[in-house]
């Protein structure tokens, strides 16, 4: 079978009569008309000829009818496409419009408190943080106490600051083009423990697993 033209020569299929020049030339003609772009022909004529070679039919009346249930569904497809391109185009403008302002510094604190108030800044919360520093439920509020203190004994323009940073907009918190709650059911269902589920603009499932990839004096190294 030809790469380019499908209507060049006859198909010859296993077991079936071979489909002629003329035959694929109406198949084209019909992938035409029904084909929202031009370049989708070509392709179109292929898929009907992939499944004609493995349901083993050449007829016709099978061939028109297969073509047309690929070019439904095809359509659907773009559709579906274009809604998800258009709700990630759309989420990325709501990231790129917000305002977020720099880190402001932080006061004086212990290393091990300063980490959980960068994250909590972030956004994240306290179980995402608790996972990401390896910590016990425990040690996290021990360390969110000594946050709040340092924060608590800060000058007035630094708790200001520190303020308006956390009511910023959180553009990873924007939202997302799908429903994630079935997706969290199915990721909460497979068992997947010691890792840390998201997802990226277009829905697809992210995993993280804690102590995968660490540092090394050396250069980078695998866990």
């Amino acid at each position: 079978m030809p790469a380019s033209r499908p209507d060049a020569t006859n198909v010859e299929l296993s077991g079936a009569p071979a489909i002629d020049a003329a035959l694929l030339r109406r198949l084209r003609a019909q992938a035409a008309r029904l084909s929202r772009r031009a370049v989708d022909v070509d392709d179109l004529v292929q898929e009907v000829l992939l499944a004609a070679i493995l349901a083993g039919r050449t007829d016709a009346a099978w061939l028109a009818g297969t073509l047309r249930r690929q070019a439904a569904l095809a359509a659907r497809g773009a559709v579906r496409r274009r809604r998800r391109e258009d709700a990630v185009g759309e989420c990325l403008h709501a990231r790129q419009a917000c305002d977020v302002p720099a880190l402001p510094a932080l006061p004086p604190m212990p290393p091990a408190a300063q980490r959980v108030a960068r994250l909590v800044l972030h956004g994240l919360d306290a179980a995402e943080i608790r996972w990401l520093l390896g910590i016990s439920p425990q040690a996290f509020r021990q360390r969110l106490v000594s946050v709040r203190k340092s924060v608590a004994a800060a000058p007035a323009e630094v708790r200001a600051a520190l303020r308006a940073f956390a009511a910023a907009p959180v553009p990873h918190r924007a939202p997302m083009p799908r429903p994630m709650g079935p997706a969290r059911r199915v990721l909460q269902s497979a068992g997947l423990g010691g890792a840390l589920g998201t997802h990226d603009p277009s829905g697809h499932l992210l995993l993280i697993r804690r102590g995968a990839h660490i540092p090394a004096s050396s250069g980078n190294v695998s866990a």
